[in-house]
């Protein structure tokens, strides 16, 4: 049968398990002193009993430590200590030996009792300290969730803004030039139409079907860029290209945009396709608002950067709305247009690993300042 001792800093009962074990000690160590008196002074062999105390007293406790204490001394003297077979003591010094043993016995269990109550606290206190740690653990794994949630709510919540801004985007937008459309096709079949009138309505299915095109793909390219797949295909790029290109896909307007760029202009890296379609709207932007007055364009390389600029002459952006012009679906008051054009901008300038920001002073024009490092792939 196993003996399940008790736990340290708990007081321990005097248990039959634990008087079996201090009459056993106490017998063993007086076994032990007979064959060490033919090579030491009985008188100095009380100390094979102090381990035996001791370990009474840290396994038992102090109130067993004393009976062992107690019980060694009379054992000792009993079966030891001249005249031997009774308590009587033959000798002073026997007599001062044996009181030294018991008072060193009574110590050796009041230190012992005293280290096992130190270590049962140390140990009360180790087993708070885990339960605080695990407590800190499930209130950081609790906080770690719920800012996990929070985030997740937080995209949802955005996600809903985009789809709520899409939804207005696509009531509005897109009504208007099916409208137009629908209403010229139907006029197309009056017979009482003169053949310039068929002309106009026919350009104007024309306009209108281009504006809508143009409002699907930015679209698509809001979506893209919104899901992280406008992956760019990066390539040499001839920047000068890219903006005749972007400045061609205007169409009448771009008479409007006058380009001034550096000839010696290093090629960059990049994605063709998309950095055209950024400057495309950036200059559809300066055009829609330049009140009427040309658009400029310039190119130079500045400190291992090339630096386009597109200045317009309209009545600038304000220090607050510079940043919000770029989010998608926002449009400033009386500014027209989709509201995407500009994130798309952002978005794909971006993606080939350049940076755009917006300068310049209310009622003075905006310049939109687009610059991508040289030398390095995005």
């Amino acid at each position: 049968m196993a003996i399940r001792l008790p736990d340290i800093g708990v007081e321990r009962p005097a248990s039959p398990w634990g008087w079996v074990t201090t009459l056993g000690v106490v017998a063993g160590s007086t076994l032990v002193v007979w064959p060490l008196k033919s090579v030491a002074p009985v008188v100095s062999l009380g100390v094979v009993y102090i381990p035996g105390v001791l370990l009474i007293s840290s396994w038992w406790g102090w109130r067993l430590g004393l009976v062992a204490a107690v019980g060694s001394a009379l054992a000792f003297n009993w079966f030891h200590l001249p005249p031997t077979g009774q308590f009587g003591i033959g000798a002073d010094k026997d007599a001062v030996a044996l009181v030294v043993f018991v008072i060193v016995a009574l110590g050796s269990s009041s230190l012992a009792e005293v280290a096992r109550a130190r270590a049962g606290e140390a140990e009360r206190r180790r087993r708070e300290t885990e339960e605080v740690l695990a407590r800190l653990r499930e209130l950081t794994a609790e906080r770690d969730r719920m800012e996990a949630e929070a985030i997740e709510a937080g995209a949802l919540r955005r996600s809903d803004e985009l789809k709520t801004a899409l939804l207005r985007s696509v009531s509005h937008d897109l009504r208007t030039p099916l409208t137009s459309i629908i209403a010229a096709g139907t006029a197309l079949d009056s017979p009482t139409l003169t053949e310039g009138e068929r002309h106009e309505l026919s350009e104007a299915v024309v306009e209108e079907g281009e504006r809508l095109s143009h409002l699907v793909e930015n679209l698509l390219d809001v979506s893209r860029l919104q899901s992280g797949l406008a992956e760019p295909r990066l390539e040499p790029v001839d920047l000068a290209g890219v903006l005749e290109a972007a400045r061609e896909s205007l169409g009448g307007d771009a008479a409007a945009v006058q380009l001034r760029i550096d000839a010696e202009i290093p090629a960059l890296t990049a994605d063709p396709v998309q950095l055209e379609r950024a400057f495309a709207n950036l200059l559809a932007n300066a055009v829609r608002h330049g009140g009427g007055q040309p658009v400029l364009v310039r190119s130079r390389e500045i400190g291992g950067r090339l630096v386009v600029r597109v200045v317009d002459r309209g009545p600038g952006i304000p220090e607050p709305e510079r940043e919000r012009i770029f989010e998608p679906f926002y449009r400033r008051e009386g500014g027209g247009g989709s509201g995407l054009g500009l994130s798309i901008a952002r978005g794909f300038v971006e993606a080939s690993g350049g940076e755009i920001a917006v300068e310049g002073v209310p009622g003075q024009g905006s310049t939109f300042v687009v610059s991508f490092p040289l030398g390095a792939e995005g």
